[in-house]
């Protein structure tokens, strides 16, 4: 810099407005000082400037937040650091060697059935050669045991680092759980948690997790990191929904989010198929852009999957809804207003040329006005209104952010259409009719993938990927 001091930039960009931050996240200040650590010791600097940055990517306003750090202080603050990481490297070190050594001498628990030993290693090859396989077989031929012990034998030989066990219904998780209990039965050790919806784990009687009313939100992490490590390593190696309950009561965490944070460090996560596919709830530390890991799919009751796909990679606007929020807003704020009204306009034009239903071959500007209506809301939440307002517009902004991550994923395999309901609303929907590419590009998250069902139809293989 001018003053010939050397600077760490810590550059993050964002849609909302930045005028309105105080401080730096801790997070990403965090980051910033990793850095400038690691940059003060290669240079031996005796001290290092860090700048957070923070740029809207709309408007590029920018707000510079600066601070000098004497190496000393960043060596002793990085130092404590790895000390409390340690002991969770520590421990995935040595559980992974735990977990390797009680699979090495695993072996199928029944007598094969017809067919059962072909298929369990045509699994195995699969999950080695990192394919896809498709398995239709009838119900009771042991499909589940049959699936999960060669993927369980591979994760042994470091063909996998993770199974990811994917259902479409409660039931077949319950038989997923007794799959690898058999296998425990004949010394296993693997770590399995079963992933529920929020609302059926949710200690509160009604789920609300504003910090103001949840007491298991305020201050909740300040005691997850303690909560996971001590179920981790004290607690039983099949985590379900009534050990994260106890669990979450007893560190009063949230017990949804001690699921999400607990399967960070497990070998096997059951769950619905929407935490892997739907881009509105995948697990982003397992799937988000740019990652992407050495984990295996099961997935069970996979004809279900094409149709599950078309709602997941789907997305919906009515009408109605701009103009309600238009209505509840009426005098807080005139921008958020007007481009209520905008996207009300643009609907009812379309309205106007629909008798039942039409498809449409382009909706860029409507995309547009989402996209600032999305960023004017956030900065109405960020400046605070009153407690049901915030949860109407906040409800309303996930449905404009679900419908602009689809947006940008429309190609040829999707139809812009809008119809009228039964109840004389106004829906205009970008629907996902080929699921292939969408699902194929979740799988190459993994290594492997193996499809099986007693059923399959035509019309379904046919989608598959």
């Amino acid at each position: 810099t001018e003053d010939g001091e050397v600077y760490i930039d810590e550059i993050k960009g964002m849609y909302r407005d930045v005028s309105l931050i105080e401080e730096p996240m801790s997070v990403h200040l965090a980051q910033a000082l990793c850095y400038a650590c690691i940059y003060a010791r290669q240079q031996k600097l005796s001290r290092i400037g860090v700048q957070m940055t923070y740029g809207n990517l709309e408007t590029e306003e920018l707000r510079y937040f600066r601070f000098m750090r004497e190496k000393k202080e960043l060596d002793q603050w990085f130092d404590e650091l790895l000390r409390r990481y340690e002991k969770w490297a520590r421990f995935r070190y040595e559980w992974k060697q735990t977990r390797k050594a009680s699979i090495r001498p695993l072996e199928f628990p029944f007598a094969y059935r017809e067919g059962q030993r072909d298929l369990a290693a045509g699994v195995y090859r699969t999950i080695a050669r990192g394919k896809r396989l498709f398995i239709q077989a009838p119900t009771g031929v042991g499909k589940t045991i049959s699936t999960v012990f060669p993927a369980v034998k591979a994760v042994g030989e470091d063909l996998g680092d993770r199974i990811f066990y994917l259902t479409a219904k409660t039931v077949t998780r319950t038989v997923a759980e007794e799959a690898f209990g058999i296998l425990r039965d004949q010394g296993l050790r693997l770590k399995t948690v079963t992933l529920t919806a929020k609302e059926k784990l949710c200690i509160c009687e009604t789920p609300d997790c504003n910090p103001d009313a949840c007491p298991y939100a305020k201050g909740h992490f300040d005691r997850i990191n303690d909560a996971v490590y001590e179920l981790l390593t004290t607690g039983p190696d099949a985590i379900n929904r009534e050990v994260l309950r106890s669990q979450a009561e007893q560190y009063r965490v949230c017990p949804f989010e001690l699921s999400l944070d607990t399967a960070s460090w497990t070998d096997a996560i059951i769950c619905d198929y929407n935490y892997v596919f739907d881009p509105k709830v995948r697990l982003k530390r397992f799937f988000g852009e740019g990652v992407k890991g050495d984990y295996l799919f099961l997935i069970d009751e996979a004809h279900n999957l094409v149709e599950r796909g078309r709602e997941m990679f789907s997305a919906t606007l009515c009408k109605e809804d701009f103009l309600e929020l238009k209505r509840a807003l009426k005098g807080r704020d005139k921008k958020a207003e007007r481009l209520l009204e905008r996207c009300n306009r643009y609907l009812l034009g379309l309205k106007r040329e629909c008798e039942t239903w039409q498809v449409h071959e382009n909706i860029d500007p409507l995309i547009l006005l989402v996209l600032s209506l999305s960023t004017e809301l956030d900065r109405l939440r960020e400046e605070g209104l009153e407690p049901e307002l915030d949860e109407k517009v906040l409800e309303f902004w996930f449905i404009l952010r679900d419908f602009l991550n689809t947006a940008d994923l429309l190609d040829e395999n999707y139809v812009i259409y809008s119809e009228l309901g039964e109840n004389g609303n106004f829906y205009l929907k970008l629907y996902c009719v080929e699921t292939a590419e969408n699902i194929r590009a979740c799988l190459d998250k993994g290594r492997a993938a193996i499809f099986f069902s007693a059923v399959w139809l035509e019309s379904e293989s046919a989608s598959s990927p």
